[in-house]
Order: structure tokens, then sequence, then C-alpha cells
């Protein structure tokens, strides 16, 4: 048995390491998107609107009482990020930790098919998983067993993997793991690779925020990615003085605002990018499809402003389809818009 626990724990590639232009330390979750009514998001404990973790029996019972057949996607806001980037044609890589079970291979397989390059950590705790819950207004509320994803603080970053990148993107799901981030940032730092931050939720930034503002005060973030009710949390400001307040300890700083666009700064320049407005489904990954947008165009040297454009492009693709995917069948359209965004 301590042979074939060791085994699983044992970090491995399951490619060659060679260098990619975007790379992350993400969460493995395996996304269970479910259409409940506001009277069963109620019964469920902690904020609407939010994302809490809660234990393996939780997570049961909620999917359990639903009433709603999950639609079954692998999750988590970078790997949503990352995985809008390589549809956008750049060559992206993904750290993790998965269990050695069904959901796991589902998690794999997922992303392998998307093209995203893997470093993986195997173990013997099971796969993360999360109910992302959506009430007839397309809200979405989340509660996350974070299963093996837990053990990212014992990642053992090689620093091959960081070798010719161009961009490091970090995960606020990942602050939890000190350690590693910082080893991340360094090596991200030798490549002298920009390095962007999303803040994920207001709960992480509650429980790290003065781990936040010691990375923003070292001045080793490029890009901050914060939405409204996060920038709050963050800075106790309304959304365009966070921005500018965030703006003045990095590159760019990114305010979103769902319906009422977004706040974008560098450095005394500030610009408002509106919404685009369509039919709403549910809001899962509109943070994390605008993101791949405003990332794509920051990494083609776009202007700031066309950068929130393009990420603006994305989000409203995602918000009018099930889950966290925009289907393949739309990508063409989407790079032919993004050619006459200016």
């Amino acid at each position: 048995m301590r042979l074939i626990y060791s085994f699983l724990s044992f970090l491995f590639s399951l490619n060659l390491i060679h260098a990619v232009e975007v790379l992350t330390i993400s969460d493995s979750i395996v996304d269970y998107v479910l259409y409940v009514d506001e009277e069963f998001i109620s019964s469920i404990p902690g904020k609407k609107g939010g994302s809490e973790l809660v234990d393996d029996p939780l997570f049961r019972k909620i999917i359990q009482e639903s009433g709603s057949e999950p639609m079954i996607r692998p999750g988590a806001s970078a790997v949503n990020t990352v995985k809008g980037l390589s549809r956008l044609g750049h060559e992206c890589a993904l750290i993790t930790t998965i269990g050695n079970d069904e959901a796991g291979e589902f998690f794999l397989k997922s992303l392998q098919d998307e093209g995203i390059l893997l470093t993986l950590q195997k173990s013997s705790t099971p796969t993360g998983k999360s109910a992302c819950m959506v009430t007839p207004n397309g809200e979405r509320t989340m509660r996350t067993f974070l299963g093996a994803s837990k053990e990212n603080g014992k990642l053992q970053l090689q620093e091959d993997r960081f070798k010719g990148i161009s961009h490091f993107h970090l995960e606020g799901y990942q602050l939890m793991h000190r350690k590693v981030v910082l080893h991340a940032i360094s090596l991200s730092r030798q490549q002298h690779a920009t390095i962007s931050l999303d803040l994920s939720s207001f709960e992480v930034v509650r429980a790290n925020k003065e781990f936040i503002w010691e990375l923003l005060k070292t001045g080793c973030i490029d890009v901050i990615f914060a939405n409204q009710e996060e920038a709050l949390t963050l800075t106790d400001l309304p959304p365009k003085e966070a921005a500018a307040l965030l703006g003045d300890h990095c590159a760019v700083s990114v305010v979103t605002m769902g319906e009422n666009g977004c706040y974008v700064q560098e450095g005394t320049s500030q610009w408002r990018c509106p919404a685009i407005p369509v039919n709403l489904v549910d809001t899962i990954g509109a943070g994390d499809l605008f993101i791949s947008g405003f990332l794509h165009g920051y990494l083609t040297e776009k202007p700031v402003h066309t950068c929130a454009s393009i990420g603006t492009l994305l989000a409203s693709h995602v918000i009018q389809v099930l889950g966290a995917e925009i289907p393949h069948g739309y990508w063409q359209a989407i790079h032919e818009k993004i050619l006459f965004i200016e």
C-alpha cells in the first residue's frame, strides 16, 4: 500500500517539457452545473452568489437534493481562462494535482483534447468537484469540494516548465499555497515573463487580503483582475476608484461590473468599456473568459482599452450558453470580430 501511495503521489509530466507561451497553476475541478430555484439556494449554507468550500458529504447532498440533472465539465477558474486562450491561438500549459479516479481521468482527457499541456501531481485524494448552481436570473453560486487540489501546496515546481514562457497567470484560489505562489512568481520573473492575478472571489480576497497587498506592493503583478465585489473587499472603494488605486501598484488594473462593463487603468489613464447587451443564460465563466480575451489582446500588444473590448466580446458569448465553455462552432466568428476591434 505504501508503494502504491508513493507512486500516486509522485510528480510526473505527461508530455516532454517544451516552452509554452502561457503557464498557470490551477485547481483541478470537475464542474457540476445545476439549474435551481431561489428557494433551493436559500437552503444552502453560505452567501448567494459566492464561491465557498464544502466537504464531500455536503457536495453530494447538494447534487442529490437539487432536483437538477447536472451538466458535467472540466472546471476551475484558470482552466477556463487557458482554454479560452488556447482557442485564441496561444500555447498554454497547466500545473495541478488530480486524484487517481474517474473524475481525474475526465479532467485530464478534457484538457488534452483542448491542446493544453499538463504537468500533474497525482494523489490518492479524490479529484475536486464544484456544484455550480444557476438561478433563473442567471446568477451563479458555487460550492466546491477541493479534493486533490488541496495538495497543490505540495507541488514541486519544475524550472524547465517555466523556461521560455511569456506569461504566468495566477488564479486567486492558489493564494492559500503561499510558498508555491512565491516560487512560481520567482521562476516567472527569471524568464522575464509578465504576470497576471485574478482575485477569483470575494471570499478569496477576504482570506488573503494581506498577502494580495504584499504582492501588489512588491510590484510583481503586471495585470490584476477583480470584479466589483472583490475590488470592494480589497480596497473598500467603488469600482472606478478601486481601479485607480490598484493601478498605482501594477501596470494595468481591471475592475469588472457585469452588465455595467468594466474600468481599466493604465498609469494615470482610465477607460470605461461598456458591456455588450445579450440574452443572459448564466454567468458561469464570464470573468474567466473575459480574462482570456483581455490577455489575448495584452499578449499581442494591443492597447488596454482594446484588450478590454476583446474580453467583453468573449464574456458576452459565454453568458449566452450553458456553462463555462464557448462551443467550438462560435470561435471562427469570434476571431473575425476581434479583427475589427480597435
